[in-house]
């Protein structure tokens, strides 16, 4: 019969021996991903056709085998029934397996005289069987896209997809859990271990006592130790992975840390200060030392605090539980005139150098520090101002030059602060006073009256200023409506002239040119008057003829001879020959 889970095989694949190289190799450093082909067992014919896979099958595991169980004459042996040429007939001689392929034709064991010799058919297996074996012989299948994980020797061996003859009686192999998908996110398999890290991920291990941290990349990792371990996250779907955009992951004694722009972080290399800048190649800084600590992250970009802060209020109301909401809120101080005032005070810095922040304040020391001294320098100045000094206070910024003269409360309190915390390594952007309250109560409605006067006034103000710029905006639109109007008369009469004057240049040219056509028909008349002289005769003749049209002549007899010899005369017998000759 056929074993479909035996624990007796043998491999003749071209890689049998993967399994004894990764034992053998030398590897220097345990902790390194070696390639997924040392461990996974490639088929040499995955890519043959099914026919030719057929054939290498029946030679491997008919390999060593002199006299076969099977004839393809039924009459010269014990005939079995017909199989389809989908399957492949199953025997044995004396307990060697073997297979043969009878391609839908007829046959049968052979006979054998030899009490000795057992020789039986087990029955047929479909050439597309995911895995079957007998007798230390197994063929494995493995489908597209998965693994085969079995052991050989009590070790573990991993097979690709494709066919696979195996000739081992110690391969061991379970049909319903050897099949694993690659793409699974982590493959175990004793001590191989296969680890796909997704994009966005990583991925935190232990090799023996050796951390790691494992990035996102497209080939898996491998490692091939007993003492892999991958360390879980409790929840969620990828409970192997961890988010790459974390900024600050530790994992035993590496630290993987990201500071975004805007903010440094604080480590302590064996208790030294080591400030970790935002990296300029775009990669995780990774610190592997158990003696270098990371304290946090500290801002280097603009920040805004109010004054007093949350914990002074806190502690204020600690230390007098009776105190007033004025008292918790408002930081008090005393004018030169013996006014009591409340502040709320604004202040924006930066840290610029937080080697120097960091070392004389300390993470925790830096906005307690800026507060203190920020209602330090205010309280001094507001006891050296009146009220009304106080009250217009408007320059938020320190002054970049100081004249002493003309020093001002805001002066005194911006320039002492900047070069205060500029000695920290803090650099002041803005001092204001949000909010101030006079805490005497008749003071305080008297203000509020002259307020409400002042209000009243700069409202008027406002409405004269509004009315002034509605009338001169008025009259500047009129004055540009009539420039408009002006420059557009002036366009059309600029047009009318220009297209005047390109009339007369046009009958300018026109004469010219005729009188130039003219000139020309002279001149040719000219010269064809002088090539034939006649021809002026005849013309002047003309001329004569018509200024005598309407003439009478009045011939005396005296005369007469004189008419007979005018050209008058000779030229109307020249005319009348002409005609006479024309005709001929």
């Amino acid at each position: 019969m056929i074993e479909s889970k035996s624990s007796s095989q043998f491999s003749i694949n071209s890689h049998n021996n993967v399994h004894e190289a990764l034992i053998n190799s030398d590897i220097d450093n345990m902790t390194q991903s070696i390639p997924l082909s040392q461990v996974v067992i490639k088929s040499d014919f995955a890519n043959e056709t099914s026919d030719r896979q057929s054939k290498i099958i029946i030679e491997r595991f008919n390999q060593g085998i002199k006299n076969s169980a099977f004839t393809d004459s039924p009459v010269l042996g014990r005939a079995v029934p017909r199989l389809d040429s989908s399957f492949f007939a199953f025997g044995h001689r004396d307990k060697v397996a073997e297979l043969f392929d009878p391609r839908g034709q007829r046959f049968g064991t052979v006979y054998t005289v030899d009490p000795t010799t057992i020789i039986e058919y087990n029955g047929s297996v479909a050439k597309t069987s995911h895995y079957f074996t007998l007798y230390g012989k197994t063929v494995l299948n493995v489908p597209s896209g998965h693994f085969a994980k079995a052991l050989s020797k009590n070790r573990p061996v991993i097979y690709g997809e494709g066919p696979h003859v195996i000739i081992d009686p110690t391969f061991i192999f379970d049909e319903a859990t050897g099949f694993v998908n690659q793409q699974e996110a982590f493959i175990n398999h004793s001590t191989i271990n296969i680890l796909r890290v997704p994009s966005g991920k990583v991925a935190k291990v232990w090799v023996g006592t050796q951390p790691l941290i494992l990035e996102s990349r497209r080939e898996p990792y491998v490692f091939v130790d007993a003492q892999f371990k991958v360390v879980e996250q409790k929840g969620g779907e990828n409970q192997y992975f961890h988010n790459s955009s974390s900024t600050f992951m530790e994992h035993g004694s590496i630290k993987r840390i990201i500071p975004h722009t805007g903010e440094v972080a604080i480590t302590y290399d064996n208790g030294n200060l080591a400030i970790i800048s935002p990296p300029k190649d775009g990669k995780p800084v990774i610190i592997d030392s158990p003696t270098h600590n990371f304290e946090g992250f500290i801002q280097t970009s603009l920040q805004t605090c109010l004054f007093p802060s949350k914990e002074t209020k806190q502690q204020a109301i600690k230390d007098n539980k009776n105190a007033t909401s004025d008292e918790v809120n408002l930081k008090i101080f005393q004018t030169r005139d013996s006014l009591r005032v409340g502040v709320v005070l604004v202040v924006a810095f930066r840290i610029v150098d937080p080697q120097i922040a960091l070392t004389k304040l300390g993470k925790e020391g830096i906005i307690n520090h800026i507060e203190n001294v920020s209602f330090a320098d205010m309280g001094k100045a507001i006891q050296l101002s009146t009220l009304q000094e106080i009250m217009y206070f408007n320059d938020t910024k320190p002054s970049t030059t100081i004249d002493e003269s003309v020093q001002t409360i805001q002066d005194r309190v911006k320039s002492h602060l900047a070069r205060d915390l500029c000695e920290y390594g803090i650099e002041l952007a803005r001092l204001q006073i949000e909010t101030i309250k006079v805490l005497d109560i008749e003071i305080a409605k008297k203000l509020a009256g002259q307020s409400v006067t002042s209000a009243e006034f700069t409202t008027k103000q406002a409405t004269l200023v509004k009315e002034y710029d509605i009338k001169t905006t008025e009259a500047r639109l009129k004055a540009e409506t009539d420039n408009i109007a002006l420059e557009q008369k002036g366009k059309a009469i600029i047009a009318e002239a220009q297209a005047k004057l390109e009339s007369a240049k046009k009958q300018a040219d026109a004469l010219l040119v005729t009188a130039n056509a003219q000139k020309k028909v002279q001149e040719m008349q000219g010269e064809l008057y002088t090539k034939y002289p006649i021809l002026a005769e005849i013309e002047l003749a003309k001329i004569k003829s018509e200024a005598l049209k309407s003439a009478t002549l009045y011939i005396t007899p005296q005369d007469a001879g004189n008419f007979m010899n005018s050209p008058f005369f000779f030229m109307e017998r020249m005319l009348g020959k002409q005609q006479t000759n024309i005709k001929n």
